[in-house]
């Protein structure tokens, strides 16, 4: 941003100064100059002219590595060096005692090689960061960083993995949107053929943050095609690298001329704007002086535009910092402090783990009513897999599907109409049937055959039963041969609900402890763990005692209802046989036409029909309709024993007794520690959010304060009308327009062409409090202006500051 020193502080910059006086800038991105360009730009040179601070700027590709110049204000003088490792995040700080404006070179080449990148070395570039602090009661807050210049061709120094290390580099910093983007090009060079101009169009779409600078105008040609191409961009003829910011033209020193002074620098530059094509160009859009003005007023702009969002980008870091705060909780180092700790989370933990089970998903875990989260409500799950169990047991529970001779299949369809129908089942239930995919579709047998197989069975197991009565025996192993599919998907249906039982459990105390890993794990691994282990051998033994009766072939189903199933079983297959008979030998008996009717000879002879066939030897079909008729009326009470009486009573209704408050007040200080303590690295992490954390508030309440009053508007029906005699007297009277952000107010000069830095940080004589004696605003000592009142900024590297005065 830009330095303000005299008294007419725009208040657009002030609060971005006093956020970063916070080291608000640690946590968010402030707005900042990113200043890019290919290798061989100009782009050190264009840097120094700003700043007026000496960068390396080589005819090689010398920085290899990002540099942050951070000035803070502070009562006393000191400077701090370190390097920021990208790979571990860890600083390295090396001492540097002193400072001036030529010594940025030297810490560069020393931290070049602290980072490993010498000559021969396979290393060419770091994305660690070489960051210099400087404290000083006279410097006013400003961040500045250097970047690698973009490059072409690949040498032993520059890689194709160090090319690749310089574009992350710049795109770290440009795709900022609270950043602009100094886009510095060679005049010299054929524009296409330059990445940045590239870099800014992926990361500036719009082209409204980017503001280009050419260089190197005086190796350009007379009259050639890359000097016209540069003269229609600075003034705006050429339409597909336009920018809403411009172009402006700046002119390096020359070669071999290095060491010479800014103010020479300026002086031929300024000279060399006299003659040829570029003295046609207008003053404001070439040399330092005007680039100086430029980026004041754009900055400042900038600052209006993106001054909302940044309060909004505070906001949301603040909450995010917030909740993370909270979710650590309270510190605990004490008995009592582990004992309330652990007692809030089983308290949270009993009420929502009743919430899933009674269906009431109104907190914040179980998301909102469209979230589908198959674990997290619990109890539409359980439904859910209580109804694929059942659909299950109907479909695939027999060993054999028998196809009646008067009806489609023996099987019942358990009031699931998608089966009666012959339907796709219900999308909500697709995903749990597919858990049981792995159990096969019984085999089909017909009637006849089954009492084919029967006879040969009743007739190698005859007994002293009278003839055409079955063997008692032949019923109850022909149930239990159709049953013993039940064990295996009843087995298969607990462990999958304790599965998704578990589940809910584990997200349920994550949601609730939050980051605090170690309390976590402790809590998973000495009630979680231990409970679901026990279940399931609960599960199992209860499954066992279900299945027992059913197993052994005498689970009988009580006597009244058996009686009345199979009467209407024996009724209903006696009625569609009696028809069937009478249809196939007596056609006419339904023709009513001309009298024609049925004719009591013929019914009775039907009827005699009828019961001889009814009867076979080993009575057989009664084998059948019994064994059915148990099957179907046993299947159901199967699976209500296995959903209630194991499921349900064994499981489900005692996850909320996994943590009780009861359970926490009754442990020993030894377990409270071993569960519930801090670790070192929660400890650290508490206090650097809490120090976030109180840096974003403070940040928020600055800009709060800058914020301009606005009054609020009602809708018009609500509005007071104004008096008539009042109208008129507003109708003459003027009005001051309302500034709007498109319009750029004219400020004084923040890049004054005097500005000086001096060449160490310490007062100077006849100053006090950083003033000279002839009460000229000075910076570090040095005087700022020449009598004038308006100041020069210093600007390092990239990122240029407002602060206040």
């Amino acid at each position: 941003m830009l330095l303000c020193f005299n008294g007419d502080v725009p208040s657009a910059g002030v609060p971005v100064d006093r956020l970063r006086e916070l080291q608000v800038g640690e946590i968010v991105n402030l707005p900042q100059i990113i200043v890019v360009g290919d290798q061989s730009s100009g782009k050190s040179s264009v840097l120094e002219a700003i700043s007026r601070v000496r960068f390396p700027a080589k005819g090689d590709l010398c920085t290899r590595f990002a540099t942050e110049l951070v000035l803070r204000r502070a009562a006393n003088t000191k400077i701090r060096v370190s390097i920021d490792s990208a790979q571990t995040g860890t600083s390295q700080q090396f001492k540097r005692t002193s400072f001036s404006k030529d010594a940025l070179p030297d810490i560069i080449t020393e931290a070049t090689e602290k980072m490993g990148i010498r000559p021969g070395s396979t290393k060419g570039f770091s994305q660690d960061i070489l960051r210099v602090e400087i404290t000083d009661p006279d410097v006013y807050p400003v961040t500045l960083v250097d970047l690698p210049g973009f490059f072409h061709a690949e040498t032993a120094d520059q890689t194709k993995e160090g090319r690749k290390i310089v574009r992350q580099l710049a795109e770290r910093y440009m795709k900022q949107k609270n950043s602009i983007i100094l886009a510095v090009v060679s005049a010299n060079h054929n524009l296409a053929n330059q990445l940045v101009v590239e870099e800014a169009r992926i990361h500036d779409p719009n082209r409204e943050r980017t503001l280009g600078v050419i260089t190197k105008p005086d190796l350009a040609a007379p009259g050639s095609q890359d000097e016209k191409k540069c003269l229609q961009l600075v003034r705006g003829q050429e339409n597909i690298h336009k920018l809403k910011l411009g172009w402006h033209v700046l002119r390096n020193k020359s070669e071999g001329k290095e060491a010479s002074t800014v103010d020479e620098r300026d002086a031929e530059e300024e000279k060399f704007f006299q003659t040829g094509a570029w003295s046609n160009i207008a003053p404001s859009s070439r040399g330092i002086a005007y680039l100086r003005k430029k980026l004041s007023k754009v900055l400042l702009e900038h600052i209006r535009k993106t001054l909302p969002g940044l309060v909004e980008e505070i906001e949301a870091s603040l909450s995010i910092r917030q909740h993370a705060l909270d979710q650590l909780g309270k510190p605990r180092s004490t008995t009592q402090e582990l004992r309330e700790y652990l007692t809030g989370i089983s308290v949270k933990f009993q009420h929502l783990a009743n919430d899933g089970l009674g269906g009431r998903y109104g907190d914040d875990f179980f998301g909102d009513l469209y979230d589908n989260n198959h674990t997290r409500k619990l109890r539409a799950c359980i439904r859910r897999l209580n109804r694929a169990f059942h659909a299950t047991l109907i479909m695939k529970g027999a060993d054999r599907d028998v196809e009646l001779e008067d009806e489609d299949s023996g099987l019942s369809h358990g009031g699931f109409d998608w089966l009666a129908d012959d339907k796709p089942p219900p999308e909500y239930l697709k995903p749990f049937l597919g858990l049981f995919d792995r159990f096969p579709k019984p085999d089909i047998i017909t009637e006849e055959d089954l009492r084919d197989e029967l006879g040969k069975l009743g007739a190698a197991n005859q007994g002293t039963e009278f003839p055409t009565q079955p063997n008692a025996q032949l019923g109850h192993q022909l149930f239990r041969e159709q049953a013993k599919k039940w064990s295996p998907i009843a087995d298969f249906y607990l462990d999958t609900v304790t599965d998704f039982a578990k589940s809910f459990v584990e997200d349920l105390f994550i949601h609730i402890i939050g980051a605090d890993q170690d309390t976590i794990k402790a809590i998973l691994g000495f009630f979680v763990s231990d409970f679901f282990e026990l279940k399931r051998e609960a599960l199992k033994d209860k499954l066992a005692e279900i299945i027992r009766p059913y197993q052994s072939g005498y689970g009988l189903p009580l006597d009244a209802e058996f009686h009345a199933a199979l009467a209407t079983r024996n009724a209903g297959r006696e009625a569609r046989r009696i028809v069937s008979l009478i249809e196939e030998k007596f056609p006419e008996v339904f023709n009513r036409k001309d009298g024609h009717g049925l004719d009591p000879d013929d019914l009775e002879e039907s009827i005699k029909l009828a019961e001889r066939a009814e009867i076979s030897e080993f009575g057989t079909e009664k084998v059948i309709d019994m064994a059915m008729t148990q099957y179907e009326m046993s299947l159901r009470t199967f699976a209500d024993n296995v959903v209630n009486l194991a499921a349900e009573n064994c499981l489900i209704s005692e996850i909320p007794d996994i943590l009780t408050s009861m359970m926490v007040v009754q442990m020993s200080e030894e377990r409270l520690q071993e569960i519930a303590s801090e670790s070192e690295d929660i400890q650290m992490e508490r206090s650097q959010l809490q120090h976030e954390v109180e840096i974003l508030r403070e940040g928020l309440k600055k800009c709060q304060r800058s914020r301009v009053h606005e009054k609020t508007v009602l809708p018009n029906a609500f509005k007071n009308s104004p008096r008539t005699k009042n109208a008129s007297n507003q109708a003459s009277t003027p009005t001051t327009p309302r500034s709007t952000s498109s319009a750029v107010p004219e400020q004084p000069s923040y890049f004054g062409p005097q500005g000086r830095f001096s060449s160490a940080y310490s007062p100077q004589p006849g100053k006090t409090n950083g003033v000279s004696s002839n009460n000229s605003p000075t910076l570090l000592g040095v005087p700022l202006t020449n009598g004038s009142t308006s100041m020069p900024p210093k600007i390092f590297g990239n990122k240029v500051a407002i602060a206040s005065s």
